[in-house]
């Protein structure tokens, strides 16, 4: 059976500008069995963990066609240094009518670090099913909410990623920071799971910049 995911292009551009931007939304070709395009600018705060802000992703309908050498050397420019980063589709939950991103949606990307032990394991994969994802569907403005587990990484490699990863997606008047929102990071799970973490969760923020059905 094939197993949907999403694959992650992360770019370390020569030269910032018109030229890179054009290249990197119009001159790569889509990856087997891609039936999603998104470019993503990002708009945290630039820092020495952070320093990827330009990136692509592709949700893709089946991980097994999705050779990662072989992207790096198709895309291979001196435009940019690559990073490729696959996962596998754990979770996806919507609104009726959002399941689909639409340019200017706000992305807030939470990679996770929980603890390998079973019992651990259970517990982080527990919390965020039964609890936190249907808090933050309460947050104004929530659209998407999709997780993911690591299964295979190439190219540069200059940020962290973690073995898992939580991507929402919010309209762009939403309600992060809001009530509901300081709501689904202050329980009692979440506290208990994050004793359990072997590293902070690594947050990355995006402005949706366009989406192309492929």
């Amino acid at each position: 059976m094939a197993q949907p995911g999403y694959l992650r292009v992360q770019f370390t551009p020569a030269v910032p500008g018109p030229e890179f931007e054009e290249w990197r939304q119009s001159a790569l070709e889509a990856p087997p069995t891609s039936t999603l395009q998104q470019i993503f600018s990002a708009t945290d705060e630039p820092e020495e963990a952070k320093p990827y802000r330009y990136e692509n992703v592709y949700n893709v309908s089946d991980t097994e066609q999705i050779d990662l050498g072989a992207l790096l050397q198709k895309w291979d420019s001196p435009r940019a240094k690559l990073t490729l980063l696959l996962y596998k589709r754990l979770n996806f939950d919507s609104h009726p009518g959002t399941e689909t991103p639409v340019a200017g949606n706000v992305v807030v990307a939470n990679s996770l670090t929980p603890s390998p032990e079973a019992d651990d394991l259970t517990d982080y994969h527990d919390w965020y099913e039964q609890e936190h994802v249907h808090i933050l569907k309460e947050v104004q403005g929530w659209r998407t909410g999709s997780r993911y587990e690591l299964i295979a990484a190439a190219g540069e490699q200059a940020e962290y990623a973690g073995p898992f990863m939580a991507v929402h997606h919010y309209d762009e008047t939403n309600g992060l920071g809001g009530g509901k929102w300081k709501k689904s990071v202050m329980t009692d799970w979440l506290k208990r799971v994050d004793q359990k973490m072997l590293r902070p969760p690594h947050r990355r923020t995006f402005k949706v910049v366009s989406v192309t059905k492929l």
